[in-house]
């Protein structure tokens, strides 16, 4: 599944199965709810969570914080396929400058 194809899957997801919404700020805050599970599980995996009682999936967790920033792209009509290409380009010409010495 592609960048675009994410997007679509989760906006059908919310309109097959939550008609009401949380506003977008509720869903930023989701979003960063979901980074801070992923780096628990990063913690985990490193040896630096103490009194951990399970291991979270690291990979679920990945899943999670996509699903999230999709639906957060989806409210404000950005497209993450563009907004990608647009970062990677940045990153090349930033390591394309590098080089320039």
């Amino acid at each position: 599944m592609n960048l675009l194809e994410l997007q679509e899957w989760v906006r059908a997801d919310w309109e097959q199965h939550s008609p009401v919404r949380p506003d977008p700020h509720m869903q930023l805050l989701y979003l960063f709810e979901e980074l801070g599970e992923m780096a628990e599980a990063i913690r985990q995996r490193s040896g630096q969570k103490e009194h951990a009682t399970h291991t979270t999936d690291l990979g679920e967790e990945m899943g999670d914080v996509l699903v999230a920033l999709a639906t957060v792209a989806n409210n404000y009509q950005v497209d993450l396929e563009e907004a990608f290409e647009k970062a990677r380009a940045k990153i090349e010409a930033r390591h394309k400058l590098g080089t320039e010495a």
